[in-house]
């Protein structure tokens, strides 16, 4: 009896395979996006929108080249998409066992790291649990990629903010002072002409740095700069909008087990 068409192409082996590779395609892509300051409207770019011509592998190369995977995170990415090319393109592979013959050594001692201790590639459940393992490493390392990348924009933001805050805390300290000393001065009852003319110079000092200070706090630079979408933007080098940054709460893997 000829085999079912469905049964020898592996039909549901290959679509577990697909929506790895749509998923993991979608999460890398808002990787980059990410690590380019593009946060929203990203069908609005030339290169990373559903007609961009940049390839899952142009991706993975460019996030290694400006140092947001390691090398061997990158190989874990392109490790999953040979597996994808090969169960996707070849109608002749519907198998782990068959893939994995046709694949150099390199790729599939790679591979055999995600085996449990003890099972072999010949097991095609195992492999199936193996294939399943790397692609949620995969996620992971995107989701802590996002979450590094979130916490260095937050640390960033918050150091511009305290130093924001403290040179408007030494103005305001200075201002202050110098309002005290001077009010100390204007009551005192400097009967010595010597200290009288010393408190009169100090006076004149501090008048003229009070005057500095209200001139300063007309200037509304530190509020002015902040305050613009525009200034922040160039700050944390974002294209786009500033928004929200992507949210990675929604990931559900119950669908994947």
């Amino acid at each position: 009896m000829r085999m079912s068409m469905e049964l020898q192409l592996n039909l549901e082996l290959r679509s577990q395979i697909l929506e790895y590779s749509l998923f993991l395609e979608s999460s890398i892509n808002d990787l980059v996006l990410l690590s380019l300051g593009i946060y929203n409207d990203k069908e609005k770019t030339k290169l990373f929108n559903n007609k961009g011509k940049l390839t899952f592998q142009n991706k993975v190369d460019l996030l290694l080249d400006i140092d947001v995977l390691t090398p061997d995170e990158s190989l874990e990415f392109g490790l999953l998409m040979n597996i994808r090319n090969k169960f996707l393109h070849d109608l002749e592979c519907n198998s782990f066992t068959i893939l994995l013959a046709q694949l150099d050594n390199g790729i599939v001692n790679r591979f055999k790291k995600f085996l449990k201790h003890g099972e072999a590639i010949s097991d095609e459940e195992a492999c199936k649990q193996a294939c399943d393992k790397l692609f949620r490493k995969n996620i992971d390392t995107i989701k802590n990629k996002i979450s590094e990348k979130q916490e260095a924009i937050e640390i960033k933001y918050k150091l511009f903010q305290a130093q924001n805050e403290r040179i408007i805390y030494y103005i305001d300290f200075i201002h202050d002072f110098s309002l005290k000393i001077s009010s100390i001065l204007k009551n005192l009852e400097l009967e010595d002409p010597k200290v009288a003319i010393v408190g009169m110079k100090i006076s004149k000092v501090l008048d003229r740095y009070l005057q500095e200070f209200k001139n300063i706090s007309k200037n509304r630079i530190y509020d002015d700069f902040f305050n613009s979408d525009e200034n922040l933007k160039a700050i944390f080098d974002i294209k786009g909008e500033v928004i929200d940054l992507p949210k990675w709460d929604d990931f559900n893997f119950e669908k994947q087990t």
